[in-house]
């Protein structure tokens, strides 16, 4: 009863450490460690001093120091006690009984090994292939592109406004009703929420005469004073300024077109990013879109050499059912190449 619990309690704590581990190097970019996978023993069988033994193998002094050096600090925290240290080796020790039963037990044939083997046979070939050779990113491509896209870096303070407009060109014979229209709509949506927009949305309806006017035709992209000005004119420009927090709303603005109200319905401050600062997310969107495009090129390339070809009409048969009842799983789910699609 003792040794397994201890079985449990060192492998997973193990698999947690490993896991951590695993995940922030994925994340980094960098090659994943994966301490099972160098076999302990071909370390034994190179040598190495022993930390824990076993029958056919050993994790030796050397592959645990390896191993912790691959660590960030956070994972290398929960080794500093000398009993966290032991169950970590032994841990690793009790993996590899574990591999070695698994084997026994000829599960090296089971399809959701052989399915994980061929995911990660994938994900260590786009590693060698794209990450390994990936050439590094120049402050002088930084600095180009950093020019080329500077309006993503550097941009004028901005709001966006929802636009009510009751048209009544100037002249016209019934502007004077149209204006009582536009106080009528103004108390309406005095009694909305402020942050009640869709409601706002249903007044701009009301106030156009198309019932089928959909927000997207009243919801002004985010712009500048100058852009506001010249859109909807100077009358417009000066209510919309006095609004400060999303919700605010304006009063009755008279213009040639007609009667406004104006709704203030989000605020983008002014961004100014210096080159400098845009640096580190500059080189990994480089580093990304070049490796995006040398995966798909890679992936052109094999599929011209095997021959890849879709038959359409087959394809159209294939029948699928959201409703339908889940089938039972027999078996993993085919893995597929995590990559941008070839370009046409």
């Amino acid at each position: 009863m003792r040794l397994s619990r201890l079985v449990g309690a060192s492998a997973l704590s193990f698999l947690l450490l490993a896991g951590c581990e695993k995940e922030r190097q994925q994340g980094s970019g960098s090659k994943p460690a994966s301490p099972a996978a160098s076999g302990a023993t071909a370390s034994a069988a190179q040598g190495g001093t022993p930390v824990v033994t076993f029958e056919g193998g050993a994790i030796t002094l050397e592959q645990l120091q390896s191993y912790i050096a691959q660590m960030n600090p956070q994972a290398r925290s929960r080794l500093a006690a000398p009993e966290q240290r032991r169950e970590y080796a032994e841990g690793l020790a009790r993996f590899e009984l574990f591999v070695a039963e698994a084997r026994r037990r000829g599960l090296e044939n089971d399809p959701e090994v052989q399915e994980a083997m061929r995911r990660a046979m994938v994900q260590q070939l786009l590693f060698k292939e794209f990450d390994e050779k990936a050439p590094p990113v120049t402050p002088e491509e930084i600095s180009a592109f950093y020019e080329a896209h500077k309006a993503e870096f550097v941009q004028p303070a901005r709001s966006r406004y929802s636009h009510l407009l009751v048209p009544a060109p100037q002249g016209s014979a019934d502007r004077a009703a149209k204006k009582q229209k536009a106080q009528a709509l103004l108390e309406k949506a005095r009694k909305l929420q402020p942050l009640d927009f869709d409601a706002f949305d249903a007044l701009i309806k009301e106030a156009s005469g198309n019932p089928a006017a959909t927000p997207a035709e009243a919801d002004i992209q985010p712009v500048t004073p100058e852009q506001l000005k010249s859109r909807l004119g100077a009358e417009v420009a000066a209510a919309a300024a006095k609004l400060k927090q999303p919700g605010d709303l304006s009063g009755v603005v008279e213009s040639s077109q007609g009667f406004h109200l104006i709704k203030l319905t989000d605020v983008k401050p002014e961004k100014n990013q210096t080159l400098e600062s845009a640096t580190p997310q500059v080189r990994a969107r480089i580093a990304r879109e070049r490796r995006d495009a040398r995966v798909s090129k890679f992936t052109e390339e094999l599929q011209s050499r095997a021959g890849f070809r879709t038959d359409e009409a087959a394809l159209q048969k294939l029948q699928v059912d959201p409703q339908a009842p889940q089938a039972t799983t027999v078996g993993p789910a085919p893995g597929f190449l995590p990559a941008p699609p070839p370009t046409k």
